[in-house]
């Protein structure tokens, strides 16, 4: 059927599809799957429509914004949108672009790990690109593809973007273990979020993105902790003065040590030295 809308242009076309109970219940299913031909003045602005989206930009630019980041789409670009939550897409000038709402038992997690990897690139475009394009063309010539058909395909799809997400995720897993380790046997050095990120050969800002997801805290209070349980090491098990094992540890004087042993431990050193030689 022909679509209707702003910036939506004559030639565009977009197929419905009603999934049965049980493609609901186990399959990947489509929503609706479209091809549209777009005026710079098309755009999609909701607050929910219960499904993902796969966008594919063939011609001109487009963009994407979802918690208050806005994502710029170059031709041959992918962009796996949550829509059960308040997103915006449209066109940059004008744009074509093959899309399909989805949804499935599994959809969520596999967004998450394909989102959480940073990228929505898929290992293969020229497969990921005929994946799509394969799901509207068959529709177009034969209607509606069978559900288990078009659960094949749609996994086939996002399989491409799996394994590179995975890639991803081992690569950034050997980076985050990497700093640990460096963090471990380096805890009286200079080791600031720049400091770190120079290492990891990332931005701040990302580096402490990452760190985070990976690690489950920030880069910040994953050093103060590896520092405080080594000055406890110490306090238990050598005769360093205060001063002595601050500075091993990385504070710069024996007075912040102090005080941050009290915030994180709620005892001074002394006091934790002396309970735990008793």
């Amino acid at each position: 059927m022909r679509p209707f809308g702003r910036g939506i242009l004559p030639q565009s076309q977009i197929f419905l599809y009603e999934a049965s109970p049980l493609a609901r219940r186990i399959y990947y299913y489509a929503l609706c799957v479209g091809h549209y031909e777009c005026g710079a003045d098309y755009v999609v602005n909701r607050e929910s429509y219960d499904s993902f989206l796969l966008l594919h930009i063939v011609r001109g630019r487009a963009y994407y914004e979802q918690d208050g980041i806005r994502t710029e789409l170059g031709r041959d670009s992918f962009a796996f949108i949550d829509c059960y939550r308040p997103h915006e897409y449209g066109a940059i000038g004008s744009c074509e672009m093959y899309w399909i709402h989805f949804d499935g038992p599994s959809a969520r997690d596999v967004y998450e790990i394909i989102a959480g990897s940073g990228s929505f690139v898929p290992k293969s475009f020229d497969r990921s690109h005929r994946a799509l394009i394969e799901i509207y063309e068959n529709t177009l010539a034969y209607g509606p593809i069978e559900e288990a058909e078009m659960n094949r395909l749609i996994v086939g799809l996002l399989t491409e973007f799996l394994v590179k997400a995975e890639r991803r995720s081992s690569a950034e897993s050997d980076m985050i273990e990497e700093i640990r380790n460096y963090i471990l046997d380096n805890p009286d050095k200079e080791l600031s979020l720049e400091a770190l990120s120079r290492r990891a050969n990332l931005s701040p800002y990302h580096f402490a993105r990452i760190f985070k997801r990976r690690v489950g805290t920030t880069p910040h209070d994953y050093l103060i902790h590896t520092r405080l349980n080594l000055a406890k090491f110490y306090l238990l098990s050598s005769s360093s003065s205060i001063k002595e094992i601050a500075y091993l540890c990385g504070f710069s004087n024996e007075s912040n040590f102090c005080t941050c042993f009290k915030k994180h431990l709620g005892t001074t050193p002394t006091m934790f030295r002396t309970a735990g030689r008793e």
